[in-house]
């Protein structure tokens, strides 16, 4: 498959957006883009993404302070799952990655696979594309270092643990039929106070 996978896999790419408000409508879009490529490709412009349309409040009281919306580590680690566990044989079907003033979602096609639970994700190791998990284990992130997967299974506590202190707000993991939806909340800007 190469540079191009969506000559072979049309919807293998992730379908970025960003919105105003807290709804996903046409009227609050600011920004969308199809973030294509290969996986390793999708997984840093993903992330970028994020790092340039997430906001980043600051204080500067004797030097300046920001407050940026999520943890990128947990941000990427989000993109790396999404990318590396989607369920690629679901025609039509891609990730989805909204971007709002109060949170951000991730959707992953694919259900859980081998009688796994919402509950377990944290917990239990599971791949679903063995040969991507190898590629994307092996490949190193220009952001990061390090291989984009480690397959040890922290990847789920890395996001849980990381986004929780950093906004003082659990992430959400619901599964909506054969969809997996990751909610990532914001940090609250210190000018809402």
């Amino acid at each position: 498959m190469g540079n191009t996978p969506q000559e072979h896999l049309r919807s293998a790419f992730i379908e970025a957006a960003i919105y105003r408000g807290t709804r996903r409508t046409s009227e609050d879009l600011v920004h969308a883009e199809k973030i294509k490529g290969c996986a390793d490709s999708q997984i840093e412009h993903a992330v970028t993404f994020v790092n340039r349309f997430m906001l980043k409040p600051a204080t500067k009281r004797i030097g300046r302070i920001d407050y940026p919306q999520y943890n990128l580590p947990a941000v990427h680690e989000a993109i790396v799952n999404a990318v590396a566990h989607r369920d690629y044989s679901i025609i039509g079907s891609k990730i989805r990655m909204f971007l709002y003033s109060d949170r951000m979602e991730i959707s992953s096609p694919g259900g859980l696979p081998n009688a796994l639970t919402i509950n377990e994700m944290e917990y239990r190791v599971f791949t679903r594309n063995q040969l991507l998990a190898n590629f994307l284990s092996k490949m190193k992130s220009s952001r990061t270092g390090n291989g984009f997967l480690e397959s040890r299974g922290e990847g789920v506590g890395t996001i849980l643990d990381r986004s929780e202190a950093h906004s003082g707000m659990r992430p959400v993991y619901n599964l909506h039929g054969e969809e997996l939806l990751l909610t990532i909340w914001a940090k609250p800007s210190p000018h809402e106070s």
